[in-house]
């Protein structure tokens, strides 16, 4: 697909246009709502909102709206699944006049399947296309592209170049601690544990809240109480990594609450890893002479 299959035609245009007139309708629903229910959300505001949003003079405007008010975006496709027209229609329209913002979110919805149907080839056609309009974001999510194969066989050497690029030109926790990782498992480049955990404890750094942290707290963390982190040069710190696997806990369960649910894996070793580090810290406790 081309620049222009992403781009907005007139009757996303007209939709648009109708629903921030707040004189509207989204085809016919499924069902007529209970007119006793009283929803959390009004709907027809709703869309008039995010419809302003996608005329607005600012082409990433579209795309910030929707990652502001994301529940209000679920709740809404919940009463009516055809919003999801409604929202490609606002990120076409984005794209169409160059918002890399809307290129990477339109992206990654598709990388996700959350709003629209998971389809990896257009994840990786929109994230190239924001890249190529300048979205650092998107490199990194290429990465991930050919990190795990999502469109083919997994390609380490341009996951490593996404990541790589991606640090160099923007102080990017996330960029950081992918980087890490390819040192941590050896791909791409010769596995060095040292550079890792010096990327890990950048990432750390630029981490913006606690969610950021989570990241690369529970891989440094892990690395802490390895028994084999002595054969790398690195000591061991116990009551450190029982801090951080603390810390990667809580910005795992809001991601998770978030909708994150893949995360579910990591929270179970971030809660686990407390207990390893907390043993371990007892032990040294035990040992000294009070």
């Amino acid at each position: 697909m081309s620049f222009d299959d992403w781009t907005a035609n007139v009757d996303d245009f007209k939709s648009l246009a109708t629903l921030a007139k707040v004189d509207f309708s989204i085809g016919e629903k499924d069902e007529a709502p209970d007119e006793e229910e009283d929803p959390a959300l009004d709907l027809d505001a709703f869309l008039e909102e995010l419809a302003k949003a996608a005329i607005s003079p600012d082409p990433d405007e579209f795309a910030e709206f929707v990652a502001a008010n994301r529940d209000d975006v679920f709740e809404a496709l919940a009463q009516n699944p055809s919003v999801a027209d409604v929202i490609l229609a606002g990120y076409r329209l984005g794209i169409t006049f160059g918002s890399d913002a809307c290129m990477n979110a339109l992206g990654a919805h598709y990388y996700l399947g959350d709003i629209f149907e998971q389809d990896f080839t257009k994840a990786e056609e929109l994230y190239q296309m924001a890249v190529d309009h300048g979205n650092l974001q998107s490199l990194v999510n290429l990465g991930y592209i050919y990190e795990y194969g999502r469109t083919g066989k997994p390609d380490f050497q341009k996951a490593y170049e996404c990541y790589s690029l991606a640090a160099a030109l923007a102080p990017s926790f996330e960029a950081a601690y992918k980087l890490g990782d390819m040192y941590a498992r050896g791909k791409a480049v010769d596995r060095d544990m040292h550079r890792a955990l010096m990327l890990w404890e950048r990432s750390l750094e630029l981490s913006q809240n606690v969610v950021e942290r989570a990241q690369p707290a529970i891989r440094i963390a892990q690395l802490l109480v390895d028994p084999e982190c002595g054969t790398w040069g690195i000591d061991a710190d116990p009551l450190r990594a029982l801090k951080l696997f603390q810390d990667a806990e809580v910005g795992l369960r809001i991601d998770i609450a978030d909708g994150q649910y893949y995360y579910k894996k990591r929270l179970r070793e971030a809660i686990e890893g407390q207990e390893v580090a907390r043993s371990l810290v007892e032990e040294e406790d035990s040992d000294l002479d009070f």
